[in-house]
């Protein structure tokens, strides 16, 4: 220490015990430039070495009889007999002591993973493996309902063919029952239509049916409403016509016989049966409906419901063959 005097100076007569005790000051001289004390254990001033009290070291020097116990009031040191003496404790730090009282310690670092225990646990019972499904059947089920919930807007002019051959076929279907029903365009009407009927066993509810039909039909092809319904309706309508004029016409399966109102009939037949299956198509009222592009199970219910809704008109209200 720089700021320190290195020399230390003896204490003054302040000092109780009458010790001499090293102090320092970073002033020259030491508090108290008093005589030295000058009882037992001080060395006096006339026996410093030379140089000065500045630059001698204060000793202790010893005393006369039994050193610092030979001082007033200071008892003599005692020995003390073995067998009085206590056993000198054994030390235990009970805050790392081992369990059951034992005074042995184990040291391990922390830094270390410890030692696993040599005791093993019963091995578990083997899980069976769950069953794998075949690969087969891993598909993208977001896919599948993605293809089948969302409209293909792919189909290029499909949807407006679809709506030209409901427009044509519809339009014949209304403009044939509203010339019957109201004489219209030099039609014979209701009572012309019946007496075509006239060799059927039900002219007079045929010539009713018949136009009903064809006008209901009509209307909701157009507009593309319930097109599986109203598909089946025209089916049996056009049914029906091309037997009445296959019949009429006498010409039997000679098909080259036969008349354009036969063949007029077939076409008008063979359109209402493709609506059935194609459906009408996203230009129609239906566009937000599964039939309109893919019919699949109502299309054949609908045409099995057409074949026997067509016999079962034919044999209760005609009753002949048509062939014949």
């Amino acid at each position: 220490m720089s700021n320190k005097n290195p020399t230390p100076d003896r204490a003054g007569s302040y000092d109780a015990d009458g010790l001499d005790v090293p102090t320092y000051h970073q002033d020259d001289k030491a508090a108290d430039q008093g005589p030295a004390f000058t009882g037992a254990g001080s060395t006096a001033a006339s026996s410093l070495p030379a140089g000065g009290a500045d630059n001698a070291t204060t000793q202790f020097p010893e005393t006369s009889g039994a050193g610092v116990f030979g001082r007033t009031n200071r008892a003599a040191p005692q020995e003390i007999p073995a067998s009085q003496q206590s056993p000198q404790p054994t030390y235990a730090d009970q805050d790392f002591a081992a369990p059951g009282g034992s005074t042995a310690y184990q040291t391990f670092a922390y830094d270390r993973q410890q030692d696993q225990p040599t005791t093993m646990a019963p091995a578990a019972a083997p899980v069976a493996a769950p069953p794998v499904a075949p690969a087969a059947a891993n598909y993208d089920q977001t896919t599948a309902v993605t293809e089948s919930e969302t409209p293909d807007h792919r189909r290029g002019t499909i949807d407006f063919g679809l709506f030209i051959v409901r427009l044509m076929l519809g339009l014949w279907l209304i403009l044939e029952a509203v010339g019957t029903f109201f004489r219209l365009g030099g039609n014979p009407g209701l009572s012309g239509l019946q007496s075509d009927y006239a060799g059927y066993l039900a002219p007079e509810g045929l010539a009713i049916v018949i136009p009903s039909l064809q006008l209901a039909a009509g209307v909701f092809l157009v507009l593309g409403l319930i097109t599986p319904l109203f598909a089946m309706l025209a089916t049996i309508a056009t049914s029906f016509t091309a037997l009445h004029e296959l019949s009429t016409s006498g010409a039997g399966l000679n098909v080259f016989a036969w008349p354009e109102s036969v063949w007029l009939s077939l076409v008008l037949l063979g359109s209402s049966l493709a609506l059935q299956f194609t459906g009408p198509g996203f230009v129609s009222l239906d566009y937000g409906r599964s039939w309109a592009r893919r019919p699949l199970l109502s299309s054949w219910l609908f045409l099995l419901l057409a074949i026997a809704g067509g016999i079962a008109l034919w044999w209760f209200g005609a009753g002949i063959n048509p062939l014949a």
